[in-house]
């Protein structure tokens, strides 16, 4: 790994350029502070390598050497800032500075990875830096900057990761890092696909190795799970293809289907004021394993919609001749599991109800039925459904059909 540069590179002027004043103000005050408790503190990760990128960065992490829960009680009591939250194990804290600017500040620390693909355990609080940077997970996101006063805007690289972002170059620090952390793979297509950036060979024989000889389902599937919603939840249909072309289907023990990225975007984009978990769209297209689709910890509405997509995949459309018979097989579905079965069969069964279907009401309830003279509770609901019936083929339009409809039944 590369060392520090001796002519250190200072970015005070991307600070300047490119954060808020408010965010600015509140660096100046957190080094001052830093200065005069004794600590050094450093912006690090995500925001340092969208700084230089150019990129807008909406969280902001610094890395107190040493214990920051003490640095941040020092700017409590210098009535800086409020805690909102504290992580007592691994001296993490999130405090709120004037303006709603949240800020998160952890502790350099070392730790290890007992099982592989679980979460870590932390061995060591208050390392030096570099000990910090070696547990991360690419060289991108490895970068630090000073906000000491005397060396603020200093930039820290001990693993070469300025190089690597100038070559657009996706590098892990270590030949064990999938090992220990295999969402690190979706994390990287993630990045690779935000910033258009290619994985070095290195890392991608690793990946590879990981994936196809390494495979176990003993793993951490919350973490999975986290870095597959945020991935394809930025709406970058680039991802899902990536996913595939690099076969990380196999890490979810999941099929490779014949549907694009970009149309599974464009069938989300058309109906995206009714969907509720567009990012369950892309997964559901993969996702068939049920011990897996359990390890994921799916809340019950994300979980119906793998159920709903199993019921539809298994039935028989054969009998379905009418709009009511289509109504009726997909109207209790989530529209999600109805998005997927599309995408899978390519029924055009399935666009019929989103597109034109399921929109259709009866406008008439219960209580105006009984006012035109029905008073038997399975009258009403027949009535309802004849009512819907006419509606889904065409020949009732609007409530004064309805009306009209009812009055010529009950005669």
């Amino acid at each position: 790994m590369q060392k520090a540069n001796k002519n250190t590179l200072n970015i005070t002027d991307k600070i300047k350029s490119q954060l808020s004043q408010d965010i600015q103000t509140i660096l100046d005050v957190c080094g001052k502070a830093a200065d005069l408790y004794g600590f050094k503190i450093f912006l690090i990760g995500g925001i340092v390598r969208d700084l230089f990128l150019e990129k807008e960065s909406f969280d902001i992490d610094i890395t107190v050497e040493g214990n920051a829960t003490d640095f941040c009680h020092k700017l409590v009591d210098s009535k800086l800032c409020k805690i909102l939250q504290v992580n007592s194990d691994l001296k993490t804290v999130k405090v709120q500075f004037p303006n709603n600017i949240e800020i998160d500040f952890a502790s350099t620390r070392q730790e290890f990875y007992p099982r592989r693909g679980h979460l870590p355990v932390v061995v060591r609080i208050g390392c030096t830096l570099e000990e910090d940077v070696y547990r991360r997970d690419f060289t991108i996101n490895s970068l630090a900057v000073s906000l000491n006063k005397k060396t603020f805007g200093n930039v820290i690289d001990y693993v070469g990761g300025i190089d690597d972002i100038k070559h657009k170059k996706l590098k892990i620090l270590h030949d064990n890092s999938f090992n220990e952390d295999p969402s690190r793979i979706i994390r990287g297509l993630k990045f690779a696909a935000r910033f258009s950036f290619h994985r070095d060979e290195h890392t991608k024989e690793l990946q590879e190795k990981y994936q196809n000889t390494q495979l176990h389902k003993d793993i951490s599937w919350s973490r999975i799970k986290s870095e597959i919603k945020q991935s394809f939840s930025l709406e970058n249909h680039k991802i899902f293809d990536m996913f595939l072309a690099n076969n990380v289907e196999k890490l979810l023990y999941a099929q490779k289907p014949d549907v694009k990225g970009l149309e599974i975007k464009t069938l989300i984009d058309n109906h995206k004021a009714e969907i509720d978990f567009p990012w369950l769209v892309y997964l559901g297209c993969i996702l068939n394993d049920k011990e897996i689709i359990e390890a994921f910890c799916f809340t019950r509405q994300e979980k119906k919609i793998f159920t709903d997509k199993d019921i539809l995949l298994s039935a028989n459309l054969s009998m379905i001749n009418s709009n009511y018979d289509i109504y009726k097989f997909f109207e209790k579905r989530t529209l999600e599991s109805v998005l997927i079965y599309y995408l899978l069969t390519k029924r055009k069964e399935a666009l019929i109800y989103i597109e034109k279907l399921s929109k259709i009401r009866v406008e008439l309830n219960g209580e105006e039925l009984k006012e035109m003279g029905l008073t038997d509770g399975k009258q009403i609901g027949e009535m309802l459904d004849k009512i819907l019936r006419k509606k889904l083929n065409g020949n009732v339009i609007n409530k004064a059909d309805e009306i009209n409809f009812v009055k010529t039944q009950i005669k």
